[in-house]
């Protein structure tokens, strides 16, 4: 059979309703699992599609490499056969529509990679086929659906909106968020055409309640930018708000509740170590590229992104001052650091403000050690650095306990009693004034 030949006589949309249709996910991350667990839960045949080894004999064992998909719900999908993974994008030849889930960092200068995406494109275009739909769901610049993925797959002779179609459907993925899953998570969706964003809806509709069709992929991926910008430059504000606040004496938590009585105009926001995961500290970047493609100055999100970098040294800065204003300053401070993933009980460390804040304890010289349940151990500069165990013994020891990642398993009482000084950038103990415990 000749490529972009194949001919089914059952139209897309009725594939999609009868289950017939099978759906391959490329990238098998935070993002990527949860959704190929979605489809497949839906009754679609799911191929995973990943460069890791690793990860895909775990999916095919029926164990999960992400925090938001448990074992218990990947396992009976992996047996009943709705499920598997695989790293040949031949398996593509077989599915009627594919989702593309790759990660989209930033290279030196915070200059968007999307040396993923265009991986990704061009495995498919090898085995794409009329009558097939491809969604691109991670999350990118402004174009990268038109002027990326577009020439690549008509490079294979087939027209988009006729032979095949092409819809950019940004992923809203929040870790460890139990709320909003990828099914009751609002999703956009913008085709290249109005026919391909009607088959994109199609799909999604079977596993998503509510299916938000916009004019463009442009008008998708900004919307998807804007989101993410939104709460960095919100989140950058009110770090540096933090900084004053510890200038003044303020308690910058009871600044803000004061700020969030107000019943319109106001959306709060909080102050942390800094920013971490994919979305918030990365994607801000790739509207300000786009706006340096059209010759205009994103200052504001720059601006931000030097507030929210410099908040881990603000951390390490304040817990040695006020060892110092206590009297209590040892040239090499003890300190633990409690929590190292990047928000509470997930264990992903992508973008980590607790692992700068690691690190910035070690490039000081100061006794640093932490302790995380989901992370047994991280790499530091070429070095692993193993958990300690949360102990009264442990907590006692340091000169600063410095809470940086409040997961629910954390014996808090412990941390409470036990700590000689703790700081809490979380916010966590409020309610129960103590004289070891300030706010950050």
């Amino acid at each position: 059979m000749v490529l972009g030949e194949r001919v089914r006589a059952t139209p897309l949309p009725a594939r999609f309703a009868s289950r017939q249709a099978r759906i391959g996910v490329i990238g098998l991350g935070y993002a990527g699992l949860p959704m190929a667990l979605e489809i497949a839960a839906a009754g679609f045949g799911v191929v995973g599609i990943d460069v890791e080894p690793s990860k895909i004999a775990l999916v095919n064992g029926g164990r999960s490499p992400v925090s938001d998909v448990s074992d218990e719900q990947l396992q009976p999908l992996v047996q009943e056969g709705l499920l598997q993974a695989t790293s040949d994008y031949a398996a593509l030849a077989a599915v009627d529509a594919v989702i593309i889930c790759v990660p989209t960092p930033l290279a030196r200068g915070k200059q968007p990679d999307l040396s993923y995406v265009e991986a990704a494109t061009r495995g498919i275009a090898q085995y794409l086929h009329r009558d097939m739909l491809v969604a691109l769901q991670s999350t990118s610049r402004p174009g990268t659906t038109r002027e990326v993925m577009l020439p690549i797959l008509e490079a294979t002779g087939l027209r988009v909106g006729e032979d095949y179609f092409l819809a950019f459907a940004p992923e809203r993925i929040d870790p460890g968020n139990q709320r909003y899953t990828v099914s009751n998570t609002p999703k956009l969706i913008g085709g290249i055409t109005p026919a391909c964003t009607e088959v994109a809806c199609e799909l999604y509709r079977h596993f998503i309640d509510r299916l938000v069709p916009v004019s463009s992929p442009e008008v998708a991926e900004l919307s998807k930018l804007v989101e993410n910008t939104f709460r960095f430059i919100n989140i950058s504000f009110v770090n540096e708000l933090a900084l004053l606040c510890d200038r003044m004496g303020v308690n910058v938590w009871d600044v803000i509740d004061a700020a969030a009585t107000k019943p319109f105009a106001f959306l709060p926001h909080y102050p942390g170590p800094g920013v971490g995961g994919h979305c918030i500290p990365v994607v801000p970047f790739y509207l300000e590229a786009a706006a340096q493609q059209y010759g205009l100055r994103a200052g504001l999100i720059k601006e931000a992104g030097r507030v929210n970098d410099a908040m881990p040294i603000f951390v390490v800065d304040k817990a040695e001052r006020l060892l110092r204003e206590r009297g209590d300053a040892p040239a090499r401070p003890r300190l633990l650091l409690i929590g190292i993933t990047y928000k509470a009980n997930i264990r992903d460390l992508r973008e980590s403000a607790a692992l700068a804040v690691l690190r910035e304890c070690i490039s000081r010289g100061h006794d640093v050690v932490y302790h995380d349940p989901l992370v047994e151990s991280v790499e530091v500069g070429g070095f692993q650095i193993a958990s300690v165990a949360l102990t009264p013994d442990e907590v006692r020891r340091a000169d600063c306990v410095i809470l940086l990642t409040s997961h629910s398993t954390l014996d808090r009482e412990l941390l409470l009693t036990q700590s000689r000084l703790l700081l809490d950038t979380q916010n966590t103990f409020r309610g129960q004034p103590r004289a070891n415990v300030v706010p950050l």
